[in-house]
């Protein structure tokens, strides 16, 4: 039964890692470039011996007609003032007013994969008046996503188990759900 590893944590996790883990399974979140600094959602889930991490993905305009959670994600939000919105923010006006609903992105459980230590780095998101504006702006972000992870971690954690525990109890993989199984065997013969 996955449990949570300590406090919440955001890491990144190494480019050749996750190339090897999707070449095994096409589902693991992965692309050739822009994914050296791609942040997930470290909530270093254990099952014994074994840690797990699910995935954190930006926010697209598909997520507008998404439910804000289900059985496999959810939608990290926040309201705020349609004025605060720029051209490329994902929101959508729920109510009459000025409050919209801003997507932040979405924690996917189902893409969720096996680590170990050395394939991933702990993600400082604490401010420092050394970080650029671009720096700080991605800070502000991830404080706003560890802030919404936080409300939810035992309902996440609680999904993540029964996600994990179906797949490896009846071997049948979901649609666009990740093989646990089968990245488990790379996670076991990787080298770092």
């Amino acid at each position: 039964m996955f449990t949570l590893d300590g406090k919440l944590k955001f890491i990144t996790i190494d480019q050749e890692y996750l190339k090897a883990l999707n070449a095994q399974c096409s589902e693991v979140y992965y692309k050739a470039k822009g994914y050296e600094s791609k942040p997930y959602v470290g909530i270093l889930i254990n099952e014994g011996n074994r840690q797990y991490v699910i995935p954190l993905s930006s926010a697209k305009d598909k997520h507008k007609s998404w439910k804000n959670v289900n059985q496999e994600c959810y939608l990290v939000y926040e309201y705020v003032s349609k004025t605060k919105m720029g051209t490329n923010d994902i929101w959508v006006q729920e109510t009459a007013g000025d409050d919209v609903k801003h997507i932040l992105s979405i924690i996917d459980i189902k893409k969720m994969i096996p680590v170990k230590k050395g394939v991933y780095n702990i993600v400082n998101i604490n401010k420092d008046t050394s970080d650029s504006e671009d720096v700080a702006k991605y800070k502000d972000l991830l404080n706003k996503e560890y802030v919404f992870c936080l409300k939810i971690i035992n309902d996440l954690i609680a999904k993540a188990n029964k996600l994990y525990d179906g797949q490896m109890r009846s071997g049948k993989v979901k649609k666009f759900c990740c093989d646990f199984k089968a990245l488990e065997q790379v996670c076991n013969t990787y080298k770092i």
